[in-house]
């Protein structure tokens, strides 16, 4: 089994366990799926991730949980004060860079719970940690609603503060958070067996840290559940068929191109030579908006 809550000693509404065969089956269908969040959010933020956007954290930086449909609203843009982002950005600090979760001892979980637990009001949890596993992808578990009823606590399981079978938000957290270290620690074996069916139709995920690579399964798993199929919705992941393969080359940041040191473009569109006179940037351009 890939991943087994009832094993790691959660009860009620668990997800049950899941095969290997299974999990390699969403994972695929997943990671082929154009408007999924492996193309939007973790194939775009590895493109991304060299240019440095991930060296700070900016007024916006709350906005790229929005990518795996985060749901961020203006209002939780403005809230997200200079003293907040000193806060995460510390706690982000406690963090280290390209450690995985399963490797770290009982402090270091700690600050990775320290940092799943940061948030405001209309910010908590799926919000916060679908900005910081972004920046911290091999410790950080994205908690969003789905993730919670995998453990058998409801949708708000990380964001609402009321207890839930005897645990708080941050107990919680804490609790998925060791479960999820543990249980990559000692199935070695069967993530390896699970990497090995897929990479070959998407090479990326070969890469993959394993804590995102459960967190695939994990969540396709739970919507895959008859309780979240909505009309209109499709086919269930694990007998959705693969689809065309989205190279990371594809998300690459394209760089605007600098201007020639033989002329300069004139805001009315024409072309100053170094020889005077001008001459169109474009002769199929024909002016106004959208002719861009």
């Amino acid at each position: 089994m890939v991943i087994n809550p009832a094993a790691a000693g959660f009860d009620g509404d668990v997800l049950a366990p899941v095969p290997v065969t299974d999990a390699a089956r969403r994972v695929l269908a997943f990671c082929t799926e154009p408007r999924s969040g492996w193309v939007t959010y973790h194939l775009a933020a590895r493109s991304t991730r060299a240019s440095g956007l991930f060296d700070q954290v900016t007024t916006w930086s709350l906005l790229y949980a929005n990518a795996l449909a985060g749901r961020v609203d203006i209002e939780d843009v403005a809230g997200f004060s200079r003293e907040r982002r000193r806060d995460f950005a510390a706690r982000l600090a406690a963090v280290p860079e390209d450690t995985d979760l399963h490797t770290v001892d009982d402090d270091g979980i700690a600050t990775v719970v320290n940092l799943c637990y940061f948030g405001y009001h209309g910010v908590w949890g799926p919000k916060t940690t679908k900005m910081a596993a972004l920046y911290r992808p091999h410790a950080v578990p994205v908690l969003d609603g789905h993730v919670a009823e995998v453990f058998g606590f409801n949708r708000e399981g990380f964001s609402n503060k009321a207890r839930q079978h005897g645990l708080d938000r941050y107990e919680r957290i804490d609790k998925v958070v060791r479960a999820l270290a543990i249980w990559i620690r000692i199935h070695r074996a069967e993530i390896a067996a699970l990497r090995d069916a897929v990479t070959p139709t998407v090479p990326e995920l070969h890469n993959l840290p394993d804590l995102q690579l459960i967190d695939i399964v994990l969540w396709t798993s739970q919507d895959d559940k008859p309780t979240h199929r909505r009309p209109g919705q499709g086919e269930r992941w694990i007998n959705r068929p693969v689809g065309q393969h989205v190279t990371a080359e594809e998300l690459q940041p394209e760089p605007i191109p600098q201007p020639s040191s033989h002329s300069l473009a004139g805001s009315s569109g024409t072309v100053l030579s170094a020889a005077g006179g001008e001459g169109r940037l474009d002769q199929g351009v024909t002016g106004g908006e959208d002719g861009v």
